[in-house]
């Protein structure tokens, strides 16, 4: 049961006088009931709660609010008046309070990702959020993985998925999985019908990347490879999506490498070849721990609990 209202139930703010928002609750729950006593027991408080808070509302805006007698309770014209205006307000705050607790809950807000692995990497986590968070607005912002540090730091993105981490950074990271490289040829190529290739077949290719994304990481593992050859390859970079640059390929502009399978809508002329040996690139979730968007949070249970063999790291 609520105890009774007093002085203590309003206060002043910052030269603002705010009422106790039972004043209302109160004052409506008469109305519609045309009684206290069964106002009360609609919201399971004592009877002088209600009346007292009340005359405490009419007392505050210097107005009579209800005609009383024996027969009940009545609104007047300004107490109908009042309550028309106050409900307006009152429905506005109640909405504005549930958003604010759907938005902690994760429930709505916004969540911006930074991606700069193929959206394959973690469309299912993305697919579970979604279904889960439906009120959430998700924008996916396309980057390299050395830039994910910094945006992640800055806000600029809330969690960014990468396939390399920056040695200094402040981020938390969590490891998503190992992906296998693949090489993507011309169906024209020679080495388009063989199993595997290594890194010695394709001394003499022409490579294309591109420029954002994963193109920086997979440049920087080619050129570790060829290093063993003491051979710089021949790099292009290209300022296009991850389909247009196979399609590209499909083209004869060069070949390029990928990790995972590519999309079935890009895969008509091109070969997708695995690579010999342990060629794989780690995929990894990076976030500022400080980041209070409840939607992040929301996120990262989802990739903790399908990534239950990975490793949280600074």
């Amino acid at each position: 049961m609520a105890s009774a209202l007093s002085a203590s139930d309003e206060v002043w703010r910052h030269g603002v006088h705010v009422l106790d928002l039972r004043l209302f609750r109160y004052a409506l729950a008469s109305a519609e009931y045309g009684s206290f006593r069964r106002a009360a027991a609609a919201l399971n408080v004592q009877q002088p709660s209600v009346s007292r808070g009340v005359r405490n509302l009419e007392d505050r805006v210097n107005a009579k609010l209800f005609e009383r007698d024996h027969a009940g309770i009545r609104l007047t014209p300004a107490g109908n008046r009042f309550l028309e205006e106050a409900t307006l307000g009152f429905d506005h705050l109640t909405r504005a309070m549930q958003r604010a607790e759907a938005m902690q809950r994760g429930e709505q807000g916004k969540l911006t990702i930074g991606l700069s692995v193929p959206f394959s990497g973690f469309s299912e986590f993305l697919k579970q959020f979604r279904a889960r968070y439906d009120g959430v607005s998700v924008e996916v912002i396309e980057i390299a993985s050395a830039a994910g540090s910094s945006l992640v730091q800055q806000r600029s993105v809330d969690v960014a998925f990468v396939g390399r981490l920056s040695s200094n950074a402040r981020a938390q990271s969590i490891c998503l999985r190992d992906e296998r490289m693949m090489a993507v040829l011309p169906k024209s190529h020679p080495l388009a019908s063989a199993r595997k290739v290594s890194f010695e077949d394709l001394l003499q290719e022409r490579f294309i990347f591109g420029a954002s994304g994963m193109g920086p990481d997979l440049q920087e593992h080619l050129a570790k490879r060829l290093a063993t050859w003491c051979i710089e390859p021949r790099v292009q970079l290209h300022r296009v999506g991850y389909c247009n640059l196979i399609n590209m390929v499909a083209l004869g502009f060069g070949v390029t490498l990928i990790i995972g399978a590519p999309p079935r809508a890009v895969a008509d002329g091109v070969a997708v070849v695995p690579l010999a040996g342990r060629n794989v690139l780690s995929l990894h979730a990076m976030w500022m721990e400080s980041n209070p968007n409840p939607a992040l949070k929301a996120l990262l249970d989802i990739v903790r609990a399908s990534c239950s063999t990975g490793t949280a790291q600074r």
